[in-house]
């Protein structure tokens, strides 16, 4: 099971168009379909994508796997960077696309490796080979270039399509935080993927005000079988005794958006330092903080600054205080998976290479 770690931006707080045309053919052999429906019911029993040349014609099927990038912060000293490498047995689809922290379609320059031209959209496709890595460098928004002076935030929205599920299993993406050069380093998050949703996350960090300090986002996942509901989310923090110390509420953010097709579409995420959301005075050393939503599913990432240095924290499946469940006895795929088996995939262009 792919645990959802997730992502915060600490100090970040402080601080579509395609790359390539979707309505052509791959060219140089990176087909990322089968001719036959595959079988990918190992894939939390999914069904196989459509995908369809520019005529829209059916020419294959693939198996998939999708998740969210909770947050991401390009622009001002910010830059974003997505990097994914097709497994050794075949070749992938790439599809990203970008969302503001309420949910909306962001507009985001971007590029593909080093030396490529910079594109504008919300949405970024592309085929790589087997074995064949790929960056996507995200500048800022679209409306701040080419200074690109202004941070944006949001989060990415990511879908794989592989010829076989043992393909798909095997993708594992990243996403990289850097203000390089100010600061001398770069931070690396996993992404939230779709199958792993769960109410209650903890991790453990220090916070102590000064050189020490823990950051989180939160993403609003909706309930396990509807897009949800507009939510604030409970933050507590406990200290090394185990003792409750202290509590706090997050502002409301939006839930996975309807779409017309009755699937879920993208949601809100929000990100903060902890001491902005727990008000009072956070326990010395080192402390537990548990994110709850109630019935509210939820993507949590949290972040450690420590000096000149950061981390990405293990972020785990837990229980709400009094709860009688067991932390993670029921973990499902949300219905915004049925967006992506639901409508026919354009072919995406092949990489380079």
């Amino acid at each position: 099971m792919r645990m959802k770690s997730l992502h915060c931006f600490g100090l970040i707080v402080l601080a579509a168009a395609t790359l390539h045309g979707q309505s052509q053919p791959a060219t140089n052999g990176a087909v990322f379909w089968s001719t036959v429906p595959p079988d990918c019911s190992s894939l939390s029993g999914e069904s196989p994508a459509t995908i369809t040349n520019s005529s829209g014609a059916t020419v294959g099927y693939s198996c998939w796997v999708s998740g969210t990038f909770v947050w991401l912060a390009a622009g001002g000293a910010w830059s974003s960077t997505i990097r994914v490498a097709a497994p050794t047995s075949g070749t992938i689809g790439v599809d990203y696309t970008f969302y503001d922290t309420t949910g909306n379609r962001l507009k985001l320059d971007t590029t593909l490796g080093s030396g490529s031209a910079t594109e504008s959209g919300s949405e970024v496709d592309f085929a790589v080979s087997a074995n064949q890595p790929a960056e996507v460098n995200i500048l800022g928004a679209t409306s701040n270039a080419p200074s690109y002076n202004t941070t944006e935030t949001g989060s990415v929205y990511a879908v794989f399509y592989c010829p076989d599920a043992t393909t798909c299993g095997n993708v594992l993406p990243q996403l990289l935080y850097s203000a390089l050069p100010s600061i001398p380093w770069s931070l690396s998050v996993p992404i939230a993927w779709d199958d792993a949703t769960w109410t209650t996350w903890s991790a453990e960090g220090i916070d102590d005000g000064g050189a020490h300090r823990v950051s989180l986002v939160i993403y609003n996942e909706g309930t396990s079988n509807s897009c949800g509901v507009a939510t604030s989310f409970t933050v507590q923090v406990y200290d090394s005794t185990g003792k409750l110390a202290g509590t706090g509420t997050t502002p409301s953010i939006p839930p996975l958006a309807t779409l017309s097709s009755t699937s879920c579409g993208e949601a809100g995420t929000y990100g903060a330092l902890l001491s902005d959301v727990i008000k009072t005075p956070l326990p010395s050393g080192i402390f537990k903080i548990l994110v709850d939503g109630g019935a509210e599913y939820s993507a949590v990432e949290v972040l450690q600054f420590t000096g000149a240095s950061a981390t990405s924290l293990q972020v785990g499946y837990d229980s709400a205080p009094g709860s009688s469940s067991t932390a993670g006895a029921v973990r499902g795929a949300i219905t915004r998976n049925s967006r992506v088996r639901s409508t026919p995939k354009p072919v995406f262009s092949a990489l380079s290479e």
